[in-house]
């Protein structure tokens, strides 16, 4: 309960427990009662309106259009064709996403390998960033309907493929050498950024 009566003010005490105020005997608890419901109405009614754009605005940039949910299942194809032949290492190691997780899962990954060797330091690099770059352009893209909607998602795009192109030539000038795998994730980037610009016309 307030320690003041909302209608005249009277400054009441912590432990005062009565319904009505002492000075002017309005009942302190249903006082306004339904402007307040109103008032809380109205609130749930804004709060519902933002949860429904939200979901609204998700769901047209991602399984909206045809366009947008092929695009959205291009962000994950990358991790699909990464379990074919990535690189092959000096030592004629062959690394993939599968040959990652297999050797994390029979703890057979070769960690003093991957620091003593540039050859299969930047390839296992490369897979990560590959996998977390991914991840950005996807969050980027789930909210494609904002302000400068496509100028962001193409910058995250094209970020994620200038990293991937660096680290493809830090492992080519390691001695690795680039496999089916790597030409067939750059070819999805690009599509990437096609795909941005035609959602981001059907969309607008």
């Amino acid at each position: 309960m307030n320690n003041r009566c909302p209608k005249c003010g009277k400054k009441l005490s912590f432990f005062y427990m009565k319904q009505n105020c002492p000075k002017c005997n309005v009942n302190l608890v249903y006082y306004n009662l339904d402007k307040n419901l109103e008032s809380d109405h109205e609130k749930a009614m804004k709060e519902q309106a933002a949860v429904d754009k939200f979901l609204n605005n998700l769901k047209i940039s991602t399984v909206g259009t045809k366009t947008s949910l092929i695009r959205f299942i291009t962000f994950f194809s990358p991790l699909v064709w990464m379990l074919l032949p990535m690189f092959e290492t000096r030592n004629n190691t062959v690394i993939s996403l599968l040959s990652v997780i297999t050797g994390i899962i029979n703890d057979s990954m070769p960690v003093d390998l991957i620091f003593s060797d540039r050859s299969y330091l930047f390839p296992v690099l490369c897979l990560a960033c590959i996998i977390i770059f991914s991840l950005a352009v996807i969050i980027s893209a789930c909210f494609s309907t904002g302000k400068n909607a496509l100028l962001r998602n193409v910058v995250f795009s094209i970020i994620n493929t200038l990293v991937f192109i660096v680290l493809v030539a830090a492992s080519v000038i390691s001695g690795a050498t680039v496999d089916v795998g790597v030409f067939i994730v750059f070819a999805v980037y690009v599509l990437e950024i096609v795909l941005h610009k035609s959602a981001d016309k059907i969309i607008h």
